[in-house]
């Protein structure tokens, strides 16, 4: 499993030394944000949780997964990922004090521009551009650029990596944008020979086409319970929490 320098330079310590893809000595900035943009099954999710693998595989850096289930991480993730894969809301990052990546899953609906006084909101808004004073990494996926807010998208260390994204909806995307959404799908269905062009990635960073790596850990053919855990991790929440997460708080229940 490898991924490119761009991402590479993200994912790292800060710090650390690391050859760029022209083979030359680097130094890590160890922080920033990797958003990935894609259509619902295009493999956003597939995608970030190889990156958290390769942290975990070349890094001392934790995991964070914004409000995922408890027992998703209890029961779903390999052994190696054990002691150093925690499950915090993103509006506690300021609770954090190591050095670690972070998966916000789904931003569209819990960072969405249009709900900009929403608690996560508000945070991402306003930790985006010190994000490098508290070491921390953010990988978030969502389906379009307009379901962020911008001010995230104008944080410098950025590295946005595209899936496939349905043209029905890239009318929909930021007018900045469209022409980078529509020039990646071109350029995935050119080289792609899976449905929904799942076996590449575009790195809008660099304005290259990538392989995407596919843990086996993910795969329902061979792990069918983790693998619907992990594509569909708000399916698991209590009733309480999904209500929560779309805003509504459930009816107490009168006595007598």
């Amino acid at each position: 499993m490898n991924f490119p320098a761009s991402v590479k330079n993200l994912l790292f310590e800060e710090g650390v030394e690391f050859k760029n893809d022209f083979g030359k000595e680097t130094v890590a900035l160890g922080t920033g944000i990797i958003p990935i943009i894609g259509t619902a099954r295009s493999g956003k999710t597939s995608l970030a949780y190889s990156m958290l693998e390769w942290v975990i595989d070349n890094t001392q850096r934790d995991i964070i997964l914004d409000s995922f289930p408890q027992s998703i991480i209890d029961q779903a993730f390999p052994k190696k990922f054990n002691g150093r894969i925690f499950n915090y809301a993103f509006i506690d990052i300021a609770k954090v004090d190591r050095s670690s990546v972070w998966l916000v899953d789904d931003t569209g609906a819990s960072f969405n521009s249009r709900d900009s006084m929403s608690g996560n909101s508000r945070t991402l808004s306003k930790v985006a551009g010190i994000l490098s004073h508290w070491e921390q990494t953010v990988i978030f996926t969502t389906q379009l650029f307009s379901a962020v807010d911008l001010s995230f998208l104008r944080y410098t260390a950025l590295c946005p990596l595209l899936r496939r994204v349905d043209p029905s909806v890239i009318s929909q995307e930021r007018p900045q944008f469209q022409d980078q959404v529509r020039n990646s799908n071109y350029m995935l269905g050119s080289v792609s020979k899976e449905p929904y062009f799942r076996d590449f990635y575009f790195n809008a960073k660099d304005e290259t086409i990538c392989e995407a790596p596919f843990p086996k850990w993910i795969d329902k053919k061979y792990f069918p319970n983790n693998a619907d855990m992990l594509s569909k991790p708000m399916k698991y929440h209590t009733v309480e929490m999904k209500m929560k997460i779309i805003g509504q708080e459930q009816k107490k229940k009168k006595k007598g």
